[in-house]
């Protein structure tokens, strides 16, 4: 796989999308939502019809509070989905969510292309091992503490600044994978919007995002959709899955700004509205 980089003399660019397929029974937006095998899979392969250049799947949920799936049932989730979509599209870009190396090892070799690690590579420590064997690409996430304490823990989002300190953390992380044999072109970077962040914070993350891509000196992987910081900026209350809307906002914003990657439910809505945004600032 070819990771996107932009140079700052690039013109801005539609980021690539990546579609969410959830396969867990309590994700914040679409728990339950893939009865078996054969619906996942189908709905992973009508993202790619619509235009995602890849889907990251998971099979333990993050979302704040969550607690950790042991991976053998991680394993049992993924693999036949995984399965399903290399067969029917043997060129599939497939990213796996997962902390688990032996979940990321089980996954890379069934076909997927890319571990996408909310903490980081720090929460298993053969993780980074697992990535550089099979030298797949990484996103790296920003995150303090763990799904479980992010939210809990007040200390956790206090920034003495907010843009330098979280590129700071993300460039530490991303020089240890490169000490462990990672290459360094095959690393993302993504600020982690709403882990250990405040709703002030996401929207600083978001509107500072040109800045965060200077400092870092790597591409840029957003999951802005449908989370629960956008509610803040609205005036009355959302469930997660009608917040598709406020997020073709914050998604026009991050094109602006040049990011490489976003992860998103509504790949349609995406692929649509940054099209048509980017249509109409060109010249």
């Amino acid at each position: 796989m070819h990771l996107k980089h932009r140079n700052n003399h690039d013109a801005v660019t539609i980021p690539e999308i990546f579609g969410i397929v959830n396969l867990t029974p309590d994700s914040f937006s679409d728990g339950n939502k893939y009865p078996d095998v054969q619906t996942a899979v189908a709905d992973a392969l009508r993202m790619f019809e619509q235009g995602a250049a890849g889907v990251d799947i998971g099979a333990e949920s993050t979302r704040p509070g969550a607690g950790e799936i042991p991976a053998a049932i991680q394993i049992q989730r993924l693999i036949p989905v995984i399965n399903g979509i290399l067969e029917q599209y043997q060129d599939a870009m497939i990213s796996v969510d997962t902390r688990s190396a032996e979940v990321a090892e089980a996954a890379l070799k069934a076909g997927a292309a890319i571990i996408n690690d909310v903490s980081g590579l720090t929460y298993d420590p053969d993780m980074r091992k697992v990535v550089a064997e099979y030298h797949a690409p990484t996103v790296i996430m920003h995150m303090r503490g763990t799904p479980e304490t992010m939210r809990k823990i007040p200390e956790l989002m206090q920034y003495d600044n907010l843009i330098d300190d979280v590129a700071e953390e993300l460039l530490h992380l991303a020089e240890k994978a490169i000490s462990n044999g990672i290459s360094r072109d095959s690393i993302l970077l993504d600020p982690g919007l709403g882990f250990a962040k405040t709703p002030e914070q996401d929207m600083e993350l978001i509107r500072k995002a040109g800045e965060l891509r200077q400092k870092t000196g790597f591409p840029l992987f957003y999951g802005p959709s449908r989370k629960s910081f956008m509610q803040k900026y609205i005036s009355h209350p959302l469930p997660p899955t009608e917040r598709d809307h406020a997020t073709a906002g914050i998604l026009c914003a991050l094109c602006n700004a040049g990011v490489e990657y976003v992860r998103v439910h509504n790949v349609k809505m995406a692929q649509e509205c940054m099209t048509l945004f980017h249509a109409a600032q060109s010249r």
